[in-house]
């Protein structure tokens, strides 16, 4: 009897120490796994820039020893674009019909402000020009040297109605004495433009009185 409660003594000893090794082996086993797992990626092959493009392609490393030259790329000739230019045909004054003809004085006119109007125009020989006051503070007088060699020039009376009768041929450029630094400037061409050169010669001394408006006077010429 009391050999076998001797016997029943020894087994839970056993249990535990049998328990005690597997624990043992077990917590050996794992951590011999974890070095060799870390063993395996400290020596796994680091992956370069270069070997993670190569399915797209490679690239070049550039050592700080080397120096790097830039190729000027031609570029290949162009055909030279040319702009087109939409130019305003210059209608030309026609020969104003009748012996006698009808000037205009205005603050503002189809041409622009303090205008003659008509500002150009086409008469023949020995038809007669009025001169009208329509709006107020104006006159009308010929100017020296832009008009024919040997015609008589005229000088009109301000706020007054003025008409003048021309034989001469030849352009005639005429003027509003008050306004003339705002080219109030007018046009008249009796019969042929025998003296257009002197006329354009002449003008560049004229236009030197223009505050505003400079390029007034040619426009009238062109029209001619």
């Amino acid at each position: 009897m009391s050999d076998n409660n001797n016997k029943s003594d020894y087994r839970p000893w056993i249990w535990i120490i049998v328990a005690s090794l597997f624990i043992t082996f077990m917590t050996v086993f794992v951590i011999q796994l974890t070095k060799d797992m870390v063993k395996k990626r400290a020596v796994r092959k680091i992956v370069t820039v270069e070997e993670r493009l190569e399915p797209f392609g490679r690239i070049n490393l550039v050592t700080s020893e080397e120096t790097l030259s830039v190729k000027n790329i031609e570029q290949p000739d162009l055909p030279e674009q040319k702009e087109d230019k939409v130019l305003t045909p210059v209608m030309k004054v026609e020969l104003s019909a009748g012996p006698e003809h009808t000037i205009r004085m205005l603050n503002v006119g189809p041409t622009g402000t303090m205008v003659f109007d008509p500002a150009v125009i086409k008469v023949s020989p020995g038809d007669t020009l009025n001169f009208e006051v329509t709006d107020m503070a104006h006159n009308s007088t010929s100017i020296a040297n832009m008009i024919p060699s040997g015609s008589e020039g005229w000088v009109g009376q301000m706020n007054q109605n003025f008409s003048v009768t021309l034989d001469a041929e030849g352009i005639y450029v005429y003027q509003c004495d008050p306004h003339l630094m705002m080219a109030m400037i007018g046009i008249i061409q009796v019969g042929d433009a025998v003296n257009l050169e002197e006329i354009k010669k002449n003008s560049e001394n004229l236009k030197k009185n223009f505050a505003m408006n400079s390029d007034r006077l040619d426009s009238y010429l062109s029209q001619l």
